[in-house]
């Protein structure tokens, strides 16, 4: 805000105009100074237009002649009289007058200079600081202006100007007090740097050098905090900072304290602060000046600090206190900076940085034990690495929710057809790189890998990744070599008490709790999702009879195929004994249960009509038959169609479904049906037969004498027709047991050899004594080598 002049005309004095801000006095001089300028130009005009003055400007210059003269005379008088006395007499009435007038001015000088250094102080500090100039300087001009403040506030009438001008120098107090703070917690300057800023600090605050002492110990562990408050994306780098700030704080108090910081402040004793060549080199204070104006106090005031109050012994104390409180907040500083972080190579490099880091330097820290400290170091970061690696072992649940997921997907889809190799050979186009997207195509077609399956696997991969990188962990942590580090680098008495186990702790130990945690953790994630899949498994597969429930079967096999292919890779060793598989029988049984009778029950179905529809169709299918008597050489149209349907159903479903452990479940479900199916057949044959029995021979009758009247060929074939219904039942009967040998051998196990031999037993077939029916398996074993291939599935 801009100030205006006062009116010089209520002035009762030429003192007055001095009362006011130097500004203001500027401004009613330059006020003055044209008022007069401007009453001269009129006074000239009025000259110049009056005649009348000009003969009064002659009257003057005589005037003036006659007073020339009288003024020479008197010179001459004046010279006669200069003689030494005279001159000492005059001298010394000359500097009584001075002092009389001194005396009655020095209040009024007094404060022009005192208002003129305080307002000139704050601008005089905010340039030093600018320019990151001292801070000692600047500490001396904020004692000077303190003490020019303290002599303007005992003024009876006190400007408010000057409490204006205090609050800048506060404000500049504050900021002084920040850089030397920021100078204190860095470890980049220099110990002179280092010790001019303690040195500024002490000035500034009035403090001992215990204070001074205390209080950069206090920067020094806010700054540690600092750094490990920071983590981030950098958690390494400000961890190592937070680490070596520890260990350099105690080697800079050990240099400093107390020898070097006393000998700084004894030197301020030197001489008054004015009289600082540093402080009248400031031209804005103009000390040259207003040195002799400013007042007794400030312009005598030397420092007096307690230079010597602090002994080696306290500062000795002091720092193994604060050693050991400042390691401790380092650990749970660590500690809570590792709460948030999940990388294993991240914690992995700072605990070798931060372990090496201790090795070399560690030693230095007063009032520690190295090996004490390089324990909790190993504990800590120990414990999280291990945290992490059980972490993502328990993110396994991901997996069971994206496979939860999916089979909501797959369960609202009524597409059972398997995917077709022939459809991704017309999709191939780009056949780049040695046709590896072609070949990658063509290999998940056929092992029924689609969008879900694809999407599951991904995510068990993403994770085993996740999991598999502590193993890269541990490679690192073994092959790191400490001895070469303690031996070149640490002194004797820290290494007795590391230890001759040094290598074996960090290289041998640590690996090792690293690994057993993880694979404790892997084998406590292996068993959690075998729960879960056991879970999913019995609330999708409770109706075996549901499309959706085959749907989802088909589904989590793929599934638990890829998973189980995938579990031997995790482990940490090449040796290492690979991990149990979760997918136990009880998960995969029901699975393949549910799968094989969604194959068995249409085909199974559809053989028995075909057998029943055969039943009452007269067939001469038995001139085919070979050796003597003749016996079946090849299977039924039926028994070939159901193994043919029943191969189809099975490649239709997908061909990548059927392990050896899914096909047994379906042969065995496939060799007692089809058992059944034959005895009931079998039984079928024999009781028709016998109802049959008179009716039959009436029909025989009655063609035979219907067969007189027809012509020779006709005769003919009537005659080499079964004569009788028990000819045709023993036929039937040995084409039903050869179709039952041959399905026998794609579907036959040994649990259903009993059965067999029961049936054949109840059958009751004329003529099939042991040689025949040796012929029979050996026919059916003849033919079943050479259809084999067609039956791949159930090979």
């Amino acid at each position: 805000m801009a100030h205006e002049a006062p009116d010089a005309r209520t002035f009762q004095s030429w003192e007055d105009a001095f009362q006011h801000p130097i500004p203001v006095v500027q401004k009613l001089e330059r006020q003055l100074r044209t008022n007069a300028d401007e009453n001269r130009e009129k006074l000239r005009s009025l000259v110049g237009a009056s005649y009348r003055s000009l003969l009064d400007t002659a009257e003057t210059i005589i005037d003036m002649e006659v007073r020339m003269e009288q003024v020479e005379s008197k010179l001459s008088i004046v010279g006669q009289r200069c003689n030494a006395r005279g001159v000492a007499s005059i001298s010394t009435n000359a500097d009584k007058m001075d002092k009389h007038i001194q005396s009655r001015d020095a209040e009024r000088y007094t404060f022009a200079a005192q208002l003129s250094v305080l307002r000139n102080a704050p601008l005089v500090m905010a340039r030093l600081t600018k320019r990151e100039g001292s801070y000692l300087v600047i500490a001396k001009v904020l004692v000077i202006s303190r003490l020019v403040h303290k002599a303007l506030g005992q003024r009876a009438n006190q400007p408010p100007i000057v409490d204006q001008l205090w609050e800048r120098l506060l404000s500049m107090r504050r900021k002084l007090l920040r850089r030397v703070d920021k100078r204190l917690a860095s470890t980049k300057g220099e110990t002179a740097s280092l010790v001019e800023s303690m040195c500024a600090y002490a000035l500034a605050t009035s403090s001992t050098p215990t204070d001074v002492l205390q209080h950069f110990l206090k920067v020094r562990l806010e700054k540690t905090n600092s750094e490990l408050s920071q983590g981030g994306d950098e958690l390494a780098k400000h961890g190592i900072s937070a680490l070596k700030l520890c260990i350099q704080t105690c080697l800079d108090v050990q240099t400093v304290f107390p020898r070097r910081l006393a000998e700084a402040l004894g030197k301020l004793k030197a001489h008054p602060l004015i009289q600082d060549p540093a402080i009248r080199a400031l031209y804005e204070l103009n000390l040259d000046i207003h040195d002799r104006w400013v007042g007794d106090e400030a312009r005598n005031y030397t420092p007096w600090p307690r230079h010597d109050e602090l002994q080696r012994s306290e500062a000795e104390r002091i720092l193994h206190r604060w050693s050991k409180d400042a390691i401790a907040a380092f650990l749970k500083g660590i500690k809570k900076a590792l709460h948030e972080e999940d990388r294993l190579k991240e914690v992995a490099s700072l605990r070798q940085e931060l372990i090496e880091t201790w090795i070399l330097s560690g030693a230095r820290m007063a009032g520690v034990k190295s090996a004490n400290v390089l324990d909790d170091l190993r504990d800590t970061m120990n414990e999280k690495l291990e945290s992490i690696v059980r972490s993502r072992t328990d993110g396994l649940q991901s997996v069971v929710s994206e496979l939860a997921s999916r089979l909501a997907t797959v369960s609202s889809s009524r597409n059972m057809s398997a995917l077709s190799l022939w459809d991704e050979t017309i999709k191939a186009s780009d056949l780049s790189n040695g046709a590896q997207l072609f070949k990658s195509n063509i290999l998940n077609t056929y092992q029924g890998r689609d969008e879900s399956v694809i999407s599951v696997t991904s995510a068990f991969d993403k994770w085993m990744d996740s999991v598999l990188e502590v193993k890269g962990i541990v490679k690192s942590m073994k092959e790191a070599r400490w001895d070469d580090t303690f031996a070149d680098d640490v002194d004797d008495e820290s290494d007795d008490e590391l230890g001759d186990s040094k290598q074996a702790l960090l290289s041998d130990d640590d690996p090792k709790l690293l690994e057993e945690a993880t694979q404790e953790a892997l084998g406590e994630a292996m068993q959690n999702i075998g729960r879960a899949f056991s879970v999913l498994v019995s609330t999708n597969t409770k109706d075996d009879e549901s499309l959706w429930a085959v749907q989802k079967a088909t589904f989590i096999l793929r599934v638990i195929r890829e998973m189980g292919d995938r579990i031997p890779r995790l482990r940490l060793q090449d040796r290492s004994s690979p991990l149990a598989s979760p997918f136990t029988s009880d998960i995969l049984q029901p699975l393949h249960t549910a799968l094989a009778s969604s194959v068995v029950r249409p085909t199974m179905e559809a053989y028995r009509t075909s057998l029943s529809t055969s039943f009452n169709i007269r067939t001469d299918d038995h001139i085919l038959w070979e050796g003597h008597p003749p016996l079946p050489s090849q299977p039924s149209p039926s028994a070939f169609r159901y193994l043919r349907d029943l191969n189809k159903n099975m490649a239709a479903t997908g061909s990548d479904l059927w392990t050896s452990e899914c096909v047994e479940v379906l042969k065995s479900k496939v060799a007692g049906e089809v058992i059944d199916v034959i005895g009931e057949c079998l039984h079928d044959i024999s009781a028709y037969s016998e109802d049959n029995n008179g009716s039959t021979e009436k029909q025989d009758v009655e063609e035979t004498m219907e067969a007189s009247t027809n012509s020779d060929t006709e005769e003919t074939e009537v005659k080499e027709s079964p004569s009788n219904d028990q000819e045709l039942k023993d036929s039937r009967h040995k084409q039903l047991l050869f179709d039952l040998l041959y399905i026998q051998r794609f579907v036959g196990t040994s649990s259903e050899e009993g059965k067999l031999t029961t049936m054949l037993e109840k059958a009751e077939v004329g003529d099939v004594d042991e040689a025949a029916m040796n012929r029979l398996r050996k026919n059916a074993a003849e033919y079943a080598k050479k259809t084999y291939l067609l039956f791949a599935l159930l090979a």
